[in-house]
């Protein structure tokens, strides 16, 4: 009973009720807003139904129609049992399928062929009533008028909406703090008092990503000419993008920034050193170490290895030194040694790193040697 109400009343198809759900011809509206056919697709699911017009109870076929389609449906054992001892579409012996197939499908196409005249002949009255009013308003404004639109258009054609000019009036996102004080910038929408505009960030590695801010108007912006006179020409385009929020902007700048570590990650699986110094005072050894992680498992500690070596490039002394973790996938940690215990032989004048030995949080090694000991590019 609960099955025979699902098809009387819902009359929908899908995985519960059916095994396959086949297009015979449906009609779809295409980019160009015309009505365009296909067939011979399996679908998901067909809803919306009109007319089951017809059931072939020894293939358990039902055909069905819909507002924009005609529909072959194979109905599984249980729902096929139903329509052979129901009323809920005609019975079809196996010649009068095609006839009724070829009904519906007449009727469709006559249906959408009218309804794409009616769209061909309502662009065609636009395009004439264009036409009409254009000479008319050509006909009543004054040459000043006319000037106007000829130069709102071809300002139009040579800009692109994204880049606004700003004077170098300065704008600060609500969100990070970052402040611009740019001719233009690339914007990517105005609503209400907020600006939404984009930068590309040099990164890490020479890598480069988009970040995305959201920045309150500068009184002092509302008063600029090209900027006003830009936001007038492209308002349609600067309010197009419904969907800006802080919300977004924040998962824009999370997905950027995703993608470019995942960058970084691909050339430096296992971290690079971000930055490093050294000093020699009172014969011992100052240092400044820098790691960033670029590894999904944290680093419980660093060995770094290094040569200390005199004026003519000599290596007279090795040794070691333990930076304590973790250091977090993405994180970057410093440390610093004023007096690291180390003696440094008189005449020494340089220092080199030779490797780096990681130690992860469950026991595993990795020994960074000189090739791979990535320094961030700035």
């Amino acid at each position: 009973m609960l099955m025979f109400l699902s098809m009387s009343c819902l009359a929908q198809f899908d995985n519960t009720n059916s095994l396959v759900r086949k297009v015979i011809v449906a009609y779809e509206k295409g980019s160009d807003g015309f009505y365009q056919k296909k067939a011979g697709a399996l679908v998901d699911r067909v809803d919306q139904v009109v007319s089951m017009y017809g059931f072939d109870k020894k293939s358990s076929n039902l055909y069905v129609q819909t507002e924009s389609g005609n529909y072959q449906i194979v109905l599984n054992k249980d729902y096929a049992k139903i329509y052979r001892t129901s009323k809920l579409a005609p019975m079809l012996e196996e010649e009068q399928v095609d006839q009724e197939v070829a009904r519906v499908t007449r009727a469709l196409e006559e249906r959408f062929e009218s309804l794409n005249n009616a769209i061909r002949q309502h662009r065609k009255d636009s395009v004439d009533k264009i036409r009409r009013d254009s000479l008319e308003k050509i006909r009543q404004d004054s040459i000043q008028k006319a000037f106007q639109k000829a130069v709102d258009l071809n300002y139009r054609e040579s800009h692109d909406w994204h880049k606004v000019p700003v004077n170098k009036i300065g704008l600060e996102c609500t969100d990070c703090g970052h402040q611009v004080y740019e001719p233009t910038i690339h914007c990517e929408g105005i609503f209400n008092d907020t600006i939404y505009h984009t930068q590309t960030v040099n990164g890490i590695m020479g890598y480069q990503y988009q970040k995305m801010h959201l920045c309150m108007i500068n009184p002092k912006l509302r008063h600029d000419s090209k900027y006003t006179y830009h936001v007038k020409i492209f308002s349609d385009s600067l309010s197009q993008n419904t969907y800006l929020s802080p919300d977004y902007v924040r998962a824009f700048n999370t997905e950027h920034y995703t993608k470019h570590s995942e960058e970084v990650s691909a050339k430096a699986p296992w971290g690079y050193v971000d930055s490093w110094g050294f000093d020699f005072m009172d014969n011992t050894l100052l240092f400044d170490f820098s790691y960033t992680n670029t590894n999904k498992k944290a680093i419980k500690c660093i060995d770094v290895f290094f040569n200390i070596k005199d004026a003519a490039g000599n290596t007279k002394k090795t040794g070691k030194l333990r930076a304590m973790g973790p250091v977090e996938m993405f994180e970057t940690k410093s440390w610093t040694w004023n007096d690291s215990k180390i003696n440094v032989p008189d005449g020494m004048v340089d220092l080199a790193i030779s490797k780096v030995v990681l130690t992860f949080k469950d026991g595993k090694m990795k020994t960074l040697v000189k090739e791979l000991i990535y320094k961030q590019e700035e």
